[in-house]
């Protein structure tokens, strides 16, 4: 049996749903030493931009037609690559940014254990509250389904890719399906996956989910919190 080609774009039931195809980055050098990123910058592996280039030609013959992307440098690394093929400017968002985890950024958990006191063992209890001087996850989801359903009301009938992090695209899953956040760990985004919502801003659908086949390998799996 041979495999079907995807097909990309609106679903034929409604010409104004929006298809909204969610990318996690490719994978950053911070990944792979199991560094907390949040709103912090760190580039891509040599691995994550091979992840980003499978992407873009994956997508090569979707009818994209806009892409929006976090600020953050990984995330607009990858979607320039998508974007180039499709001859579209990269739209950077603030509000598409991951997670921020406030002062733990830029350690490993083992580091924040050792430098941060008593607060981040209560924490590591229930990493859905704010950090010092980070966000919760919570106000995480609410800044990502803003920006999202903003998307999605500005380009009615198409199809446009975001390119974002793991926990945005995770949190948009958790908040259409209605999944409690205490099933947080039992999911996971791996980098260069695709999720793909389909409706209008009020009423999407998940279409598809961490898809990574297009990636020709099983995916790594690593410690969250992405950052």
């Amino acid at each position: 049996m041979t495999m079907s080609q995807p097909r990309w774009g609106r679903p034929p039931t409604d010409n104004q749903d929006t298809t909204l195809i969610l990318i996690r980055h490719g994978e950053t050098t911070w990944n792979v030493e199991g560094r907390v990123q949040g709103h912090r910058n760190a580039p891509l592996s040599e691995r994550g931009r091979q992840q980003a280039q499978h992407l873009a030609q994956h997508l090569a013959k979707a009818k994209i037609q806009a892409v929006y992307s976090s600020d953050s440098s990984r995330a607009l690394e990858t979607a320039n690559l998508i974007a180039a093929v499709h001859r579209l400017q990269v739209f950077p968002s603030e509000e598409l940014r991951e997670r921020n985890y406030g002062v733990i950024e830029g350690k490993t958990l083992t580091e924040a254990a050792r430098t941060q006191g008593t607060w981040f063992l209560t924490w590591q209890e229930n990493r859905h509250n704010a950090p010092p001087a980070g966000e919760s996850q919570q106000q995480m989801c609410e800044r990502i389904m803003h920006a999202l359903r903003t998307i999605a009301a500005a380009h009615p009938g198409q199809t446009v890719v975001v390119s974002t992090h793991g926990g945005p695209v995770k949190s948009a899953v958790y908040e259409i399906l209605r999944i409690p956040l205490a099933l947080w760990r039992l999911t996971w985004i791996a980098n260069g996956s695709i999720t793909i919502l389909c409706g209008i801003p009020d009423l999407m659908r998940v279409a598809c989910f961490n898809d990574t086949c297009h990636l020709g390998a099983m995916p790594s799996l690593r410690e969250e919190p992405e950052g």
